[in-house]
C-alpha cells in the first residue's frame, strides 16, 4: 500500500474542523514529494466557497490561487481535504474520484484525504484512473533546504510620452512594461553569472554545498554582466503598447528609472543535482512568480520618474518560508493588491486559531510564536494596523491560555 507523512496534529485539525460545521468543509495540503512520498507540512481550511451545503462543497478558484502565490518554488500544493457531514461510512464518490483525478494531472500522486470527524481515510489515484486507498504515517517529515537566490539590478526604461499622457489606462502600460521586461530576461537568461563569495559558480557544480535553511545567510547573487548594459543599468524602451502597433521612434520620451530586487528561496528535494540542472526553477521563481508580479502590481510615480515595486516579505510558516508582498510606505500599502495580501494574513491567522483546540505540544507552540513574532512586524507596514494587531493578540492570548 502507498503511503504518505503527515502529523497527528493536522489529522486531529481536519477532524475538528469537520464537527465545527454543519456544511461540508475543503482544505488544502501543503508540501512537497520525496522519493514519489507526498510530505505534508501545512494544511489550509478554505474561507471562500462558490457553493458550501450539507453535500457538496467547491471551493473559490480565486483563493486557491493565492494560496498558491505565496508558496516558496518546491513547496506547494499536494493534496486536499474535506468532510462528509453525518455519514457513518467514509467513502470517495465519484465528484470525489474526478476532483482527484483533475488534480492529479497537476500534481502527481496527489492526496485525498475524507473524514466525518471521526473516522478518516486516504486515497491517491491509482492504476487506470481509480482511486485506491492509502496509509498515512504520522510523523513530522522534514524540511528541505533551500537556494537563496538574490537579484539586484538597475534599470532605466525610456517611456514614450504618449503612453504616459492616459493615466486612466495605467494598467495597460504596466503590462507593457512587464512585457518588454520578460523579454529582455527570457533573452538574457543564459548570459546570467551565479556569484558567491565573490567567485563566479559554474553552473555544471553541485548544488549541494550551497543549501541553506535561513534567509539571512549570504545569498548566491545573480548578475548580467556589464556588456550586456548601457552604462552600468539595463536601457529599455517601451515605445507601444501593443507590439502589434507600428514602432514610434520619436524624441518626446521620459526615463523612468526602475530597480528590480528579490531574494528568493528554492527549496530543493533533491541535492545531487547542478545549477544548470535546477536553472528553469530559479527561472520560474524569479521571473515569472516574483519580477512581473512586482510590476504588475508597482506604483508609478509621474512627478519623480522613478517606478515603485512592492518588497518581498517573508514569514516563518510551519518551519518553512512563504512569501506576501508590500510597499515599505504605509500610504502605498491601500491599493487592492495590498488588500489582498491583507485578506490572506487573516485567513492564516485564522488556520492558527484552530491549534487552541488541540492537545499542547511544543513544536506547534514554537512554529506559532514564530509566525506571531513575524506577523506583528509586518503588520506595522500597513495602516489597517490595529485590525491585524487585535487579531494577533487574541491569537497569542488563546495559545498561551491553551499552552
Amino acid at each position: 500500500m502507498e503511503i504518505f507523512h503527515i502529523s497527528k496534529i493536522f489529522i486531529n485539525i481536519i477532524k475538528s474542523q469537520a464537527l465545527s460545521s454543519e456544511n461540508e468543509i475543503y482544505g488544502w495540503l501543503l508540501g512537497y514529494q520525496k522519493d514519489k512520498i507526498p510530505k505534508v507540512l501545512a494544511i489550509i481550511e478554505c474561507k471562500q466557497y462558490e457553493q458550501q451545503t450539507l453535500i457538496s462543497a467547491i471551493p473559490h478558484a480565486q483563493e486557491f490561487q493565492e494560496i498558491s502565490s505565496i508558496m516558496p518554488q518546491g513547496i506547494g500544493p499536494i493534496g486536499i481535504y474535506h468532510s462528509h457531514p453525518f455519514s457513518s461510512e467514509i467513502f470517495h464518490s465519484h465528484t470525489d474520484d474526478a476532483t482527484l483525478l483533475s488534480l492529479s494531472n497537476q500534481f502527481p500522486n496527489c492526496i485525498s484525504i475524507v473524514t466525518n470527524g471521526e473516522k478518516i481515510n486516504f486515497y491517491q489515484m491509482g492504476l487506470n484512473s481509480k482511486p485506491e486507498e492509502i496509509q498515512a504515517e504520522f510523523i513530522d517529515p522534514d524540511i528541505p533546504k533551500f537556494l537563496l537566490i538574490s537579484i539586484d539590478e538597475d534599470l532605466n526604461l525610456i517611456i514614450n510620452n504618449n503612453l504616459l499622457n492616459n493615466k486612466s489606462d495605467e494598467n495597460r502600460l504596466k503590462i507593457a512594461i512587464l512585457n518588454k521586461l520578460r523579454d529582455y530576461l527570457e533573452e538574457i537568461w543564459i548570459k546570467f553569472e551565479f556569484l558567491y563569495d565573490n567567485s563566479k559558480v559554474p553552473k555544471n557544480d553541485s548544488i549541494n554545498p550551497y543549501l541553506v535553511d535561513k534567509l539571512t545567510v549570504e545569498p548566491i547573487h545573480l548578475i548580467i554582466p556589464e556588456k550586456f548594459k548601457d552604462g552600468n543599468k539595463i536601457k529599455l524602451i517601451i515605445d507601444r503598447i501593443d507590439e502589434s502597433e507600428e514602432s514610434k521612434i520619436e524624441n518626446n520620451q521620459t526615463c523612468f528609472n526602475l530597480n528590480i530586487k528579490a531574494k528568493i528561496p528554492i527549496y530543493i528535494t533533491n541535492e545531487n543535482q547542478t545549477f544548470q540542472r535546477v536553472s528553469q526553477a530559479i527561472k520560474t521563481e524569479l521571473i515569472s512568480n516574483n519580477i512581473l508580479q512586482k510590476i504588475y502590481n508597482c506604483v508609478i510615480d509621474y512627478d519623480k520618474n522613478i517606478i515603485i515595486t512592492p518588497d518581498d516579505y517573508y514569514l516563518n510558516f510551519f518551519r518553512f518560508y512563504i512569501r506576501v508582498l508590500c510597499f515599505n510606505k504605509k500610504e502605498l500599502n491601500e491599493t487592492e493588491f495590498s488588500l489582498k495580501n491583507f485578506e490572506i494574513l487573516l485567513k492564516l491567522i485564522a488556520l492558527f486559531e484552530n491549534f487552541k483546540y488541540m492537545e499542547s505540544n511544543d513544536k506547534i507552540r514554537n512554529q506559532i510564536s514564530m509566525f506571531i513574532k513575524n506577523l506583528k512586524k509586518f503588520s506595522k507596514k500597513f495602516r489597517r494596523q490595529n485590525q491585524l494587531k487585535n487579531r494577533i493578540e487574541n491569537l497569542k492570548k488563546n495559545i498561551k491560555q491553551h499552552f
